[in-house]
């Protein structure tokens, strides 16, 4: 593997996730971190209709074994496995997660369902560990004192971070076992860019992650504001969104254009769909300098002097329901969620604007799945957990509970999410327009210092006025790439 964070300084660093200064001073909020191949759907788009949304029952997961697409029965194969077999007991394993809500408890379903499945050979206890960053310091707390789960979610900035660390393993050996593993024909199932997400050059081409569903970076619009403006939709291009949502304010008198729920994860997902990824082809330096970051930055404090952009101490998706903002930009996932809260306007979902020079490209969110190291037998049975959330009526259960996109066609294409998606017009539309084009971000361990302090903290300057647009790039620019070069 490339020269490697050392696993001293991982466990004791800070992360810098809360990192960033407080807007309070100005009366705004502080800029908070939320994170945050096509498959063919039922035709659908256009204005999204106020009726609530229904959703497939997490039941539906006792019917996994029965789907040959991607079954969790081992591939048959006569030859040894080189990862091992159950032994003749019980083996307990935790898996430890961040969801909430829906989806935290269908975990619990999925749980039961999974343990039915292997009854007297593995139980899976699921937990949720909080945020994001309350995850990800638990993880470090165990890795530095024992403990360690049988397998556990992680953002794709963790998952490099663990894996620069040496705390998770490598899960090709058992993706290509002939016993645990799955076959040719299931693993051409997965959509390319979710089954080698984290399968890169930086891992040494290691498969460090696996997937379960997505999300991406997109674009919510009020269609009355907009039609008040007398714009069908939103801009093609970012350089034409500042002079748009001027338009549209003009037009609703109170109505700002955008609030940004996260000031480090927004600017560099702008910075993405406007062309240019944060980090350097090599690895080895930022890409703050480009001209599109300071284009970013100037229009940023040129909406929020007009009180047009901000981001506010209250939620930006609740300040979009209660249509105190035209735009909402953030995950995918909200598409499901917007059906049943929004009552009193029309709204739609699509990719968010790109960069003048063209292209079509956003931001893949949501969390993949990892293993850390323990011993052989809770590593196996962490790894038959997460192949069997995998299978068609499990993934289709966590689609429905979270919104996600499917990361396998026979998920997508099964009986429970094509119902799902004929009934859920914009999630339809968002995986037929927005996930063909989902894509990470460049990985560094240096990524979550990056988006979660040193962005966060550059773009509230700027925006306070305590430094210009062209200063605040340079800042952002020296900060992160000393943050990278200590990665090396």
């Amino acid at each position: 593997m490339a020269a490697a964070v050392s696993r001293r300084r991982f466990l004791g660093g800070s992360l810098g996730l809360a990192g960033a200064t407080l807007l309070a001073a100005c009366g705004t909020g502080t800029a908070t971190t939320q994170t945050t191949a096509s498959t063919p759907v039922p035709a659908g788009g256009a204005a999204v209709s106020t009726a609530p949304t229904p959703r497939p029952s997490a039941a539906a997961s006792t019917a996994a074994s029965a789907v040959p697409a991607a079954s969790a029965a081992p591939a048959a194969s006569t030859a040894a496995s080189t990862v091992g077999s159950l032994p003749g007991r019980l083996i307990e394993i935790d898996y430890w997660h961040r969801s909430t809500g829906d989806a935290a408890k269908a975990f619990e379903t999925l749980a039961a369902d999974f343990n039915k499945q292997y009854e007297g050979k593995i139980k899976v206890t699921p937990g949720a560990q909080g945020s994001i960053a309350d995850l990800n310091k638990k993880v470090r707390a165990a890795a530095a004192g024992g403990g360690l789960p049988g397998a556990l979610m992680a953002d794709d900035y963790d998952v490099t971070q663990y894996a620069y660390s040496k705390i998770i393993v490598d899960l090709e050996p058992y993706l290509g076992d002939p016993q645990q593993g799955f076959s040719a024909e299931q693993r051409a199932d997965f959509l390319p860019s979710q089954i080698n997400r984290h399968k890169l050059a930086i891992y040494n081409n290691q498969m460090m992650a696996f997937p379960q569903g997505f999300s991406a970076f997109a674009t919510y619009w009020n269609v009355d504001a907009l039609q008040k403006a007398g714009l069908s939709g939103p801009p093609k291009t970012w350089r034409e969104f500042p002079d748009h949502v001027r338009a549209i304010a003009k037009a609703n008198p109170g109505m700002a254009g955008w609030f940004i729920g996260g000031a480090g994860d927004r600017f560099i997902s702008s910075m993405l769909t406007a062309g240019v990824d944060w980090l350097s082809a090599d690895g080895k330096t930022t890409n703050f300098d480009r001209p599109e970051a300071v284009e970013i930055m100037t229009w940023w404090k040129q909406l929020y002097d007009e009180k047009l952009l901000d981001i506010p101490k209250e939620s930006a998706r609740d300040l979009f329901v209660a249509q105190k903002s035209a735009y909402f930009m953030d995950s995918s996932g909200n598409a499901v969620g917007f059906a049943n809260l929004v009552k009193d306007f029309r709204w739609d979902v699509a990719m968010p604007p790109q960069g003048a020079a063209g292209g079509t490209v956003t931001e893949t969110y949501g969390p993949v799945n990892v293993i850390p190291k323990t011993d052989a037998e809770k590593k196996l049975a962490g790894w038959l957990w997460l192949k069997w959330l995998s299978t068609p009526a499990p993934l289709a259960s966590w689609v429905a509970a979270t919104s996600y996109f499917p990361s396998t066609k026979s998920a997508a294409e099964g009986p429970a999410l094509k119902e799902f998606y004929a009934k859920n017009v914009p999630a339809a539309k968002a995986l037929r327009e927005i996930a063909p084009n989902a894509r990470i971000l460049a990985p560094s361990p240096a990524l979550t210092q990056v988006r979660g302090q040193i962005v966060a903290d550059a773009v509230n300057q700027v925006l306070l006025g305590q430094l210009a647009p062209d200063a605040g790039v340079k800042k952002m620019k020296a900060e992160a790439d000393k943050a990278v070069r200590e990665t090396l």
